[in-house]
């Protein structure tokens, strides 16, 4: 969950490598640093907290000589955010920095400092560096000449020794000029330009510079010289080809565009995202099918498929609890929904006729990889649900499903779930034509309330300040519930979880029928209920609930349709909405929880974009 840089090159390397983490920050911040090799040493300086600080660090020492580095921006695992254990971590003739996990860094350790090595820092990083230096230093005892052949021999012995998900960049002090990685399960993406060339674990740090990309494999390792790259792959590291890949998001996306934060900006990019998403897919006329990238592995994929896992975390999640509700109704296929990092551990049972999806923004999650990778080794077929194009998920699955939301920077993720969700709609539809399960008006009410979904969405937004309002007025709150039934209940939990991530105040989601099974205890003037009721079946058991709930003297906060008089007379604020399909209906309330939370956090003057304690890919376990 790191964000790790190296470069080599023409430019600045300071700044370069800066940009970078600027790029990089969403995956952690809890502290920052950056090591250049510059007359014949390693320069290295750290700090504690977002990048910021180690860009004023910086800036008092320029170091105009150096051409090569690496930095790192950590979200922190082994060990407090300190400074001792920001990385790099410099050891011996060697200076790392490393994104993910070492499992068995606690043996490596005692096996190390058995052999006289001493530690400074508590990071399972400085446990990689120092038994690579080890190596190195050992491997050249006998006189042996130090070069790059060597020092990958030394890396592939080291890599087959560390048992975790992990990837680095370094640099070794006798062979300057060259930048050596690894990827083993984190992500590592390469970049060839005029002014040098770059490695990062994320494109993000990237586009500035290059739309040219080349991802490495997992058990892929490189050296990186100003003018070249060779990659080398397996435990014979053969010489593999640099496969050349285009990404087509731009540096402005990445930009705020003049708002206070990147959530916000996304929060209002969410009907052009949802539209980019299903431009081109949408049938015109009757009896047409959805347009897939590739038709023919879609129909091949889901032929004589009897039941579906989707496996997620987080948002992600919600996502596919919402998919079982389509699923189910229209393709009555049944599904089972489980976190990834549940499912992993479990024995599920994979018929010969089931298939596995999984759903990820980054495509890089490691619960959800990891149960991809143990469905495919049982012979499951499996898809993606997946934002980033490229990503070891993607890669892997046998097809994947893009959604168009481009970058997302703000670590709650908004329109990665929105767009995620029409993914899921129009796939169930389509589903449910496949397999003759679906009536004529649910296919024509589903794929028209798709089509309009983004004006839709506009107008919810155009009365985005009420919203904000009505979240600042929450600060007095000590607990916030989120209630719904059916389709209403995941984007309770949904709008739970924004509350939560980025306001750090107490909030809940449940299904309404659940509330007098003991979460109705909490009740009383300190609490605020959001009760999400669109005017359909559901309605009339959801107002009895909320009844509970205002007899008990809480507030009660309701989101539903223009025409429900009822519903807002019971309500002590109410949020009316365009008359909508139900199909499209979670994409459509969950706009005002998300400028809820967003309004609640700006008032109690939160970090929005990077929460405490939180980062945006969640690559370790």
């Amino acid at each position: 969950m790191c964000g790790i840089v190296g470069y080599i090159g023409k430019n600045s390397v300071q700044d370069t490598l800066i940009d970078g983490l600027r790029r990089l920050e969403y995956r952690g911040y809890d502290s920052a640093g950056m090591a250049l090799w510059s007359n014949d040493q390693f320069w290295c300086r750290r700090s504690v907290g977002p990048v910021d600080g180690l860009e004023d660090l910086v800036q008092k020492e320029r170091v105009s000589e150096a051409n090569t580095g690496i930095a790192h921006t950590r979200w922190a695992t082994h060990g407090a955010p300190n400074e001792v254990n920001a990385h790099p971590h410099i050891a011996g003739n060697v200076a790392l920095v490393h994104n993910g996990i070492i499992e068995n860094y606690r043996s490596l350790k005692i096996q190390l400092e058995s052999e006289g090595v001493q530690f400074q820092s508590q990071t399972d990083t400085e446990v990689f560096a120092q038994a690579l230096n080890l190596k190195i230093e050992r491997a050249t005892q006998g006189g042996a000449n130090l070069n790059t052949d060597l020092v990958l021999q030394c890396l592939q012995k080291l890599v087959e020794e560390v048992e975790g998900h992990f990837s680095v960049l370094f640099m070794v002090s006798q062979i300057p000029g060259h930048l050596f990685g690894t990827q083993q399960g984190a992500p590592l993406v390469l970049s060839k330009s005029d002014f040098g060339n770059i490695a990062a674990s994320d494109v993000q740090a990237i586009l500035s510079h290059s739309s040219n990309v080349c991802f490495l494999k997992d058990g892929e390792s490189f050296v990186m010289t100003e003018d070249a790259t060779q990659i080398f792959s397996g435990a014979e590291l053969g010489l593999t080809e640099y496969r050349t890949e285009t990404i087509d998001w731009n540096p402005e996306q990445l930009a705020k565009d003049g708002y206070e934060h990147y959530m916000l900006k996304e929060i209002f990019e969410q009907p052009r995202v949802v539209s980019d998403t299903l431009s081109g897919r949408l049938p015109h006329e009757k009896g047409e099918s959805f347009v897939w990238d590739y038709s023919e592995k879609h129909e091949q994929l889901w032929k004589n498929i009897d039941r579906i896992y989707i496996s997620a975390c987080g948002t992600a999640y919600h996502s596919a609890l919402v998919a079982k509700y389509y699923i189910e109704k229209w393709a009555r296929i049944p599904v089972d929904v489980d976190l990834a990092s549940e499912l992993r551990y479990r024995s599920p049972v994979f018929s010969e006729n089931t298939a596995l999806g999984v759903i990820s923004q980054s495509g890089e999650t490691a619960d959800t990889l990891a149960v991809l990778r143990m469905a495919k080794s049982q012979g499951v077929k499996t898809f993606s649900i997946c934002n980033v194009p490229n990503s070891t998920i993607t890669r892997e699955v046998d097809l994947n499903y893009p959604t168009k939301a481009g970058p997302e920077i703000g670590v709650a993720s908004t329109k990665a779930f929105t767009t995620q969700l029409t993914i899921l709609c129009a796939l169930a539809l389509d589903l449910g034509r496949l397999r003759g399960k679906l009536n004529d008006l649910d296919w024509e009410n589903g794929h028209k309330a798709l089509a309009h979904l983004p004006i839709s969405m506009e107008k919810v937004l155009a009365n985005s300040e009420s919203y904000l309002d009505v979240g600042k007025s929450l600060a007095v709150k000590r607990t916030i519930l989120f209630v719904g039934r059916g389709l209403m209940f995941p984007i309770a939990l949904e709008g739970a979880l924004k509350l939560k991530e980025i306001s750090y105040r107490h909030a809940e989601g449940y299904a309404a029928g659940e509330l007098k099974h003991g979460p109705i205890a909490l009740v009383d003037q300190d609490l605020a209920a959001i009760v999400l009721a669109p005017s359909d079946e559901h309605l009339p058991k959801t107002l009895s609930n909320l009844e509970e709930i205002k007899s008990r003297g809480g507030q009660i906060i309701g989101l539903g349709q223009e025409a429900n008089r009822e519903f807002a007379e019971l309500c002590d604020v109410y949020i009316d909405l365009p008359n909508i399909d139900w199909s499209v209906s979670p994409i459509l309330y969950v706009l005002p929880l998300q400028l809820i939370s967003y309004g609640l956090a700006d008032f109690l003057g939160c970090n929005i974009d990077k929460p405490r304690n939180l980062a945006k890919s969640v690559t370790v376990e």
